[in-house]
Protein backbone atom coordinates (compact mmCIF):
# COMPACT_ATOMS: atom_id res chain seq x y z
CA UNK A 1 0.00 0.00 0.00
CA UNK A 2 3.21 2.54 1.08
CA UNK A 3 4.17 2.40 -2.81
CA UNK A 4 1.13 3.69 -3.89
CA UNK A 5 1.55 7.23 -2.26
CA UNK A 6 2.30 10.48 -4.01
CA UNK A 7 1.61 8.12 -7.44
CA UNK A 8 -0.92 8.92 -9.66
CA UNK A 9 -4.41 7.41 -9.32
CA UNK A 10 -4.87 4.43 -11.93
CA UNK A 11 -7.88 5.18 -14.47
CA UNK A 12 -11.13 4.10 -13.47
CA UNK A 13 -14.65 5.63 -14.21
CA UNK A 14 -17.50 5.84 -11.41
CA UNK A 15 -20.86 7.34 -11.77
CA UNK A 16 -22.77 9.96 -9.04
CA UNK A 17 -25.73 9.68 -8.07
CA UNK A 18 -26.85 10.95 -11.02
CA UNK A 19 -25.43 8.29 -13.45
CA UNK A 20 -23.14 10.78 -14.18
CA UNK A 21 -19.20 8.91 -15.23
CA UNK A 22 -16.09 10.97 -13.25
CA UNK A 23 -12.36 9.48 -13.89
CA UNK A 24 -9.55 10.84 -11.76
CA UNK A 25 -8.44 12.63 -15.20
CA UNK A 26 -11.06 14.44 -15.58
CA UNK A 27 -9.76 16.58 -11.91
CA UNK A 28 -5.75 16.60 -13.32
CA UNK A 29 -4.14 19.58 -10.91
CA UNK A 30 -6.95 19.67 -8.34
CA UNK A 31 -7.34 18.31 -5.24
CA UNK A 32 -9.51 15.14 -5.05
CA UNK A 33 -11.09 13.55 -2.13
CA UNK A 34 -12.48 9.61 -2.68
CA UNK A 35 -15.12 8.58 -0.22
CA UNK A 36 -16.19 4.78 -1.12
CA UNK A 37 -19.64 4.14 0.66
CA UNK A 38 -21.06 0.88 1.31
CA UNK A 39 -24.90 0.71 1.35
CA UNK A 40 -26.61 -1.18 3.55
CA UNK A 41 -29.57 -2.14 3.02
Amino acid sequence: MMSLLNKPAPGFELPDVDGVEHRPVDYRGRWLLLVFHRHLG
